[in-house]
């Protein structure tokens, strides 16, 4: 069985997001998680990365921002967008403002994207923000604008990724599967269980989605698997492994 933990608190989120001041271990191992990103995308139609995962508190905004962050370090014009509209942090985690955002774009208060995305909030990477919390998140996710939106930065951006809610909670992330290239899940070592993983893979397959690849993150002491660990302050162990899949394998 999963173990419930609570979410981190937004200070302690933020001493995760990467920085100059990151440890080389940690920001190797992201680099390695973008190489085989690069070539999961390579024969999409779009770069456009739905990051989520199974289950609340496993870290989903923190990797999909730092995955943007890394992505963005080689150069490449990447947006990033918080679709969570439900339990945005993508702002906060920036100390951006956010009144207005996605949810304004979508919900016809806001005329212009480009007047509502931040740009260069870090070198080579803009930011869409969620903006106010809307009542109805899964039809703005849905809605004709949605698609819209998503072509429009998918020819602008080389790279896009999406932040979007836990699948095993809402169905919000499924919404985007015909206008994405597929979903990033970000998984956590001694949290996620593998009926969770197994619940979410049935419903990709479902919505005909696709799965690009999956991103741990948590591995304890004892784990073989992946990067050799490496730590934050608090004694708070975190490390990262990214696993490709293929292209045509939904699970």
């Amino acid at each position: 069985m999963a173990k419930k933990q609570e979410r981190l608190p937004l200070s302690r989120s933020k001493e995760f997001v990467l920085s100059e001041n990151t440890r080389f271990v940690i920001t190797e191992a992201y680099k390695t998680a973008r190489t085989n990103l690069i070539f999961s995308l390579a024969p999409c139609k779009n770069k456009i990365a739905v990051v989520t995962s199974c289950s609340p508190a496993e870290g989903k905004s923190t990797n999909c921002l730092n995955l943007a962050i890394t992505m963005a370090q080689m150069g490449a014009s990447v947006l990033i967008i918080d679709a969570d509209m439900r339990k945005p942090v993508l702002h906060a985690l920036l100390d951006l403002e956010n009144k207005t955002g996605l949810s304004t774009v979508l919900g016809g208060i806001t005329d212009d994207v480009a007047k509502v995305i931040k740009p260069k909030v870090r070198p080579s990477l803009d930011v869409l923000t969620s903006g106010p919390i809307p009542p109805n998140p899964a039809e703005l996710l849905s809605s004709k604008k949605m698609q819209l939106l998503l072509e429009l930065v998918g020819k602008h951006y080389e790279y896009v990724f999406i932040d979007t809610p836990p699948v095993t909670v809402v169905s919000d992330a499924f919404l985007m599967n015909k206008n994405t290239a597929g979903m990033i899940f970000v998984i956590k070592e001694n949290h996620t269980n593998h009926g969770a993983i197994n619940d979410a893979l049935e419903r990709i397959k479902m919505t005909e989605g696709k799965v690009l690849g999956f991103l741990k993150t948590n591995c304890g002491s004892q784990s073989r698997r992946g990067f050799k660990n490496y730590g934050y302050k608090y004694n708070y162990n975190y490390k990262y492994k990214y696993e490709y899949h293929s292209n045509s394998n939904n699970g």
